[in-house]
């Protein structure tokens, strides 16, 4: 997937490098180009690509710039986890100009925490009282949570996306991750 700028063809990765150097430019009529005429280029180029091709561009060029912490973030990883699964059933060529990159994706850094995030939210939001254990001052590093009521813990976050095994009675897997959390009744 090319285009013609003048005699140069770009791929669409060459496009927001040009437009991003632009941008910084001190010739105002770089910057006007790089506020005006690129993005109009760029996006006809987008209303090209497939939704798994717009995942990746969107995983790759503005996923990985984001802070992580940051709503924007979230946003971002939401849309590319549904385009990924939209584009799921049909297989898509990789879009001429761009290739996956050798190093992990922010999505794969971001998910290291995530599967705790969303069981601790969960838990939160259901009313259910919960004590991460043991606890470590990297709250990451453990993914069991101590309860009161079992049953109820587990209604409560397979209702947010988590689903039982049948390795275990207490073991959830988060489905958006793939990684597991385990919950441990408090009998006292």
């Amino acid at each position: 997937m090319y285009i013609a700028t003048g005699d140069k063809k770009l791929t669409i990765r060459e496009i927001i490098a040009e437009q991003r150097a632009r941008l910084g430019s001190s010739n105002p009529a770089e910057r006007l180009a790089a506020a005006l005429l690129i993005p109009a280029v760029l996006s006809k180029r987008l209303r090209l690509l497939g939704d798994c091709q717009i995942a990746e561009l969107l995983d790759d060029e503005v996923g990985a710039r984001l802070n992580l912490l940051a709503p924007e973030s979230t946003i971002c990883l939401a849309v590319v986890d549904r385009l990924r699964r939209l584009g799921n059933g049909s297989p898509e060529r990789k879009p001429f100009g761009i290739r996956r990159r050798a190093r992990r994706s922010w999505v794969a850094e971001r998910d290291e925490g995530t599967h705790v995030l969303s069981a601790e939210v969960s838990l939160y939001r259901g009313g259910i009282p919960f004590l991460q254990l043991p606890w470590q001052m990297n709250r990451f590093a453990s993914s069991t949570f101590m309860v009161p009521c079992l049953p109820e813990a587990k209604a409560c976050l397979c209702h947010a996306g988590f689903r039982e095994t049948p390795r275990s009675l207490t073991l959830l897997v988060d489905v958006q991750t793939g990684r597991s959390i385990r919950l441990y009744e408090d009998r006292t």
